[in-house]
């Protein structure tokens, strides 16, 4: 087989927590790109489809618990030495049953190791309480651990450091010729196992295992975290992992915690349950010979609450700016530090889904009539418009990611949302800046640009799903998503393809009871190969309570004389939303008109005179014991309607599946201005 190599995609898989068993599969469509049918992409799909897309029912299961998203993971063949240009259009599947290189696949072994670090990693807040972001890692003096002195062990590297604040459950394996039902769970009572390069599944006996409650006495006010999710296999052959439980647990001492939940990301010992980790494969020939698969990743993150509505810069607008314009991914676009006025961008690939991200944002922010109008034009911009004549002054619109001025503006520069470490107000980034004022310009593709391979096609769309540009610290990765250092730099001669995890070498083989197998491991701008947990241990301390917090704030740094309140991450943290159940019905029109908006988390417990605190719990304990009965965003068509009423239409996005109650609290339009300040409010502030 030395003329092909073998992938894992996506090259970054993304789960999400539930507290149901039950899960479905992550999206194989883009937020913000229109499917063929009409309907929006980025709806997760149903277990045991290729691409059939869930409905309004299926976030729950029958007992009313959030469904986890679980990451599919297949294989793709490559002819050897075809990674010296992005994208490449090519790829096989590799399925169990079928040829490869005159050869049959007759067993695929699968093996996973998922960790959760975060409560010995750096604090995402540095001293002073100002949130740096990758900044602080460019002077160390800057940082601060998080728990610096547990059980007196200040040092980072300590052996009960290592042990005690990980939850590592060790490696699990898996065979596609056990069958589709086996489950195989990352609990303590599951051995952990590996497959060696022979595709020989190998038992760790002595894997230093850690949970929570191996080490203190727990505050559970979930219920125990036990798991860090599960593994299975579908009828191709292809990894299903789900993630965790969206549990959380505290060290407790007289019952209560011994670090009470008063922040937006750091609360001391508070475990929680997302995780990430390498995804490793060997192949098994008819001929018993085996050959070896370059590794994806997986990360869990936050549930999914709004799936079809894509963020303005998404994960992989990030990413893909991180390698056009650090690792030589695309030459034709940027060379020798700059990006290069005869590349044409694709008005589908490139610049549509930023139009449909600032027309989808609107269903989840309370924008005056003027503003929805003046998004939902520019999401109707077709590749035959005149550019000029739909956005006659382009810079005076976008904010330029290169100006500092820019930066410290709000209104009327987009997007209205806040901005990242050290930064008032959001901008796209380099690249789509770039592509952007290249339509503007008329020097853009109206149709599809290079082919992509459905392997390269699975790594873009899972990353165009996430939350990318305000990390602080984000929904399912973090700012070390932008580091060089994450990755597989050498690509091309590695022969691996882009975006691949700098995975560490784990010799399980030297696996020992008595001390920690993992490592502090990865840490921003160092080269430090990357451990199971070094992704997700960026994240907040749980991550309940950022979630809760990233509502609407004052700028931070807050330009002089502002007053004004701006979104946090309105696309994946939806925070006015139009419930389904306030939808009128015209029987003689046959047609639906939208009701007024209420806050996505609302209730008991979120009343405040404070404008900065609307919209969220006030007491974080009150939203880790609440966080399931949030609702889900999806468009008209998915959501049943009563027998003899037309089907809701297409392009509304409406709230369902709510545990709250509607209310009558109804969201008034933007802007809105923090009276009082909120220095003189309570202690919730966001981040």
């Amino acid at each position: 087989m030395s003329g092909t190599v073998f992938r894992v995609h996506p090259a970054i898989g993304i789960g999400r927590v539930g507290d149901s068993e039950a899960f479905y599969i992550a999206p194989v469509t883009a937020a913000g790109t229109i499917e063929p049918g009409g309907l929006m992409g980025g709806l997760p799909i149903k277990p045991g489809t290729e691409d059939t897309p869930i409905t309004a029912d299926d976030f729950r299961d029958a007992h009313g618990n959030v469904k986890r998203q679980a990451a599919r993971f297949r294989i793709y063949a490559y002819p050897a030495g075809g990674s010296g240009t992005y994208p490449t259009g090519a790829g096989t599947l590799v399925a169990v049953g079928g040829s490869v290189g005159g050869k049959k696949v007759v067993d695929i072994v699968w093996t996973v190791h998922l960790a959760n670090k975060k409560l010995n990693n750096y604090s995402t807040v540095s001293q002073g309480g100002q949130f740096r972001g990758i900044g602080a890692y460019e002077d160390p003096s800057l940082l601060e651990l998080r728990n610096p002195d547990y059980k007196g062990k200040t040092d980072k590297n300590d052996p009960v450091r290592l042990r005690e604040l990980f939850i590592d459950p060790g490696p699990r394996a898996i065979k596609v010729s056990g069958g589709t039902s086996a489950v195989v769970a990352f609990d303590a009572a599951t051995p952990a196992a590996y497959a060696n390069a022979s595709a020989t599944i190998v038992s760790v006996r002595d894997y230093p295992k850690s949970f929570p409650s191996d080490f203190n006495t727990l505050y559970e006010p979930l219920g125990p975290l036990t798991s860090l999710g599960d593994l299975r296999v579908d009828d191709k052959g292809g990894l299903v992992v789900a993630g965790g439980y969206a549990r959380t647990v505290a060290v407790s001492k007289d019952g209560q915690p011994v670090d009470p939940m008063t922040q937006a990301t750091e609360n001391g010992l508070w475990y929680d349950d997302a995780a990430d980790g390498p995804v490793n494969a060997v192949l098994v020939f008819d001929d018993n010979s085996t050959a070896a698969v370059q590794a994806g990743w997986y990360v869990t993150g936050d549930p999914g609450y709004a799936p079809q509505t894509r963020n303005i810069i998404s994960v992989w607008d990030d990413v893909y700016d991180v390698w056009v314009r650090q690792l030589g991914l695309v030459p034709s676009l940027f060379v020798n530090g700059q990006f290069q006025a005869s590349y044409q961008p694709s008005f589908p690939d490139d610049i549509q889904p930023t139009f449909h991200a600032c027309m989808l944002q609107r269903w989840n922010t309370n924008l005056p009539s003027v503003a929805i109008n003046n998004h939902d034009m520019i999401g109707a911009i077709k590749p035959t418009d005149d550019p000029t004549s739909k956005i006659p002054n382009f810079k005076t619109l976008l904010r330029d990611p290169n100006s500092t001025a820019d930066t410290t503006t709000g209104a009327p520069l987009m997007p209205l949302s806040l901005g990242d470490a050290q930064k008032s107000f959001l901008s796209v980034s380099q690249t789509q800046y770039f592509l952007l004022s290249q339509w503007h310009a008329k020097a853009y593709l109206p149709g599809p640009g290079s082919a992509l391979g459905p392997g390269e096609i699975l790594d873009k769309i899972t990353l165009e799903n996430c939350l990318g540009g305000r990390y602080s610290p984000g929904i399912e990765v973090s700012f070390p998503i932008r580091d060089t250092n994450l990755y597989i730099q050498d690509w091309q001669k590695q022969d691996c393809g882009p975006f691949r995890i700098n995975q560490a070498q784990l010799d399980y083989s030297k696996a020992t009871a008595d001390k920690p197998f993992l490592t502090f491991g990865y840490i921003p701008l160092q080269a430090i190969p990357v451990e199971p947990g070094d992704i997700s241990k960026a994240m907040s301390v749980p991550w309940h309570t950022d979630y809760n917090s990233c509502a609407t704030h004052l700028p931070d740094p807050n330009p002089q004389g502002n007053n004004t309140l701006f979104w946090s991450w309105p696309a994946e943290r939806p925070v006015a939303v139009y419930p389904v159940s306030l939808c009128v019905y015209d029987a003689a029109a046959k047609t639906w008109t939208v009701g007024q908006q209420v806050y996505s988390v609302r209730g008991a417990g979120t009343d405040t005179p404070y404008p900065a605190q609307v919209g969220r719990f006030q007491k974080y304990p009150d939203f880790v014991k609440n966080w399931f009965d949030v609702g889900f965003i999806i468009e008209g068509p998915q959501i049943p309607t009563e027998t003899g009423k037309s089907p809701y239409p297409a392009n509304i996005f409406l709230e369902v599946q709510s545990q709250f109650a509607v209310g009558s609290d109804f969201v008034p339009p933007w802007p809105t201005a923090d009276v009082p300040h909120y220095s003189t409010a309570p202690a919730v502030r966001g981040r």
